[in-house]
């Protein structure tokens, strides 16, 4: 396996992928994981340098995008969409991809990664927003699964207030997707 930059000839291959990874009977036509790959692509928040996926020879396995985003009036990151097809999980890939992208992030400066997930991002050093009084939303069950690494232990304490994504994360009412 092998992880290198994101470049646009990997579009549809990485479609496939978050697909693979996330399509089930009940999956929204319009917006999806796989979609939303491709809306990035075109979003002020895309940086093209913390995009990465994981090939398997020339196959597109697993993907994972870094895109900006503020909390309060600090600038950092969001991750995701993180996926990797069904018949590659449970090998390290989807480790591998969110553990690249955060070398990616650090060298570059960024002094925290935000996201909305679960247990799986604790052995990456993410933690719950709330003790730090970060939110995404008026919706508890939002802010319940609101993690965040703090890159810079400097900024540990000093980031507080409403995480905002890049204007891609949002339908044209303003509300989270």
């Amino acid at each position: 396996m092998k992880i290198r930059t994101f470049e646009p000839c990997d579009l549809r291959g990485a479609k496939d992928a978050l697909k693979s990874a996330f399509y089930r009977e009940d999956s929204d036509p319009l917006f999806n994981e796989w979609a939303f790959a491709e809306t990035l692509l075109g979003s002020g928040g895309y940086l093209p340098e913390l995009c990465v996926v994981a090939l398997d020879g020339e196959k597109v396995v697993g993907y994972n995008a870094l895109t900006k985003a503020r909390i309060g009036s600090v600038p950092g990151l969001a991750l995701g969409p993180l996926g990797v097809r069904r018949e590659y999980q449970n090998a390290g890939i989807g480790s591998a991809l969110v553990r690249e992208c955060m070398r990616r992030a650090e060298e570059a400066g960024f002094p925290w990664i935000a996201l909305l997930g679960g247990d799986y991002y604790a052995r990456f050093g993410f933690e719950s927003g709330k003790p730090y009084g970060i939110t995404v939303s008026e919706n508890a069950f939002d802010n319940d699964h609101l993690l965040i690494c703090f890159l810079d232990k400097a900024q540990k304490g000093g980031v507080s207030g409403r995480l905002t994504y890049c204007n891609a994360f949002y339908d044209a009412d303003g509300n989270l997707l």
